[in-house]
């Protein structure tokens, strides 16, 4: 199976190496024109409470420099990607994005290896700053999460992307946006079932081996729909 880590803001699960940029030209307009007019600490646009949080919950000087200005570009959020890679580096392990895979053989379990993603995404504000990059990219205007999830799900259904059918309800029990005040647990049992049934999906196992099951046909598509639903 896929080891996918835990966000404290789950705003979605994406690919290893799909970026979700899929933004259309008018969504690039409007955060090139907040970019303009925003700047910590009066943030302004759809998404200020959620940029000002972030900025305040922020214990380095490169999440603020990014978070000031009211937008991430993906310059930026590889950036901190690259920061989450050293310090995850001496205990052989790395991320791409919500994918957390080891480099070498290693004695640590995969408990532990989630454990040490922690510890430095809090160092470095890389899920701070993944979070609400995500959360931005597959929704610019900051609608409704269940107006979100169920357009997510419409694009699904519509492209035959659902490995097997379930009903918009089912559909919705199962996503991890809208996991805050869960528990730890809850979260860990969520996501297991959510990466086991969307697999075929997943291009590499959790050792780093290529998944056989991987759907490459399908996935760039699925993860269209993951993160910008309303332009697919």
């Amino acid at each position: 199976m896929t080891l996918l880590i835990t966000m404290p803001l789950l705003a979605s699960c994406v690919a290893c190496g799909f970026p979700s940029n899929t933004a259309v030209n008018g969504d690039k307009n409007n955060a090139q024109s907040t970019a303009v007019t925003c700047k910590a600490p009066d943030f302004s646009g759809p998404y200020a409470n959620e940029f000002k949080n972030a900025y305040e919950q922020s214990k380095t000087e490169l999440g603020k420099r990014i978070l000031e200005d009211c937008q991430i570009t993906d310059a930026e959020l590889n950036e901190i990607l690259d920061t989450q890679n050293a310090c995850l580096a001496p205990y052989g392990l790395a991320t791409t994005k919500s994918q957390l895979t080891r480099l070498r053989d290693s004695a640590l379990s995969d408990d532990e290896m989630n454990q040490k993603n922690t510890e430095c995404a809090e160092k470095t504000d890389w899920w701070n700053i993944e979070a609400l990059y995500d959360e931005m990219q597959g929704n610019p205007s900051n609608l409704d999460v269940e107006a979100v999830q169920k357009a997510t799900y419409r694009c699904l259904t519509q492209h035959d992307l659902l490995p097997k059918p379930i009903t918009e309800q089912e559909y919705l029990a199962m996503e991890l946006t809208g996991s805050e005040g869960l528990s730890d647990e809850q979260i860990a049992e969520k996501t297991s079932r959510w990466n086991e049934f969307y697999h075929v999906y997943m291009q590499y196992n959790d050792d780093g081996s290529p998944n056989s099951d991987y759907d490459a046909a399908k996935a760039r598509q699925f993860w269209d729909c993951q993160s910008d639903p309303l332009a697919q």
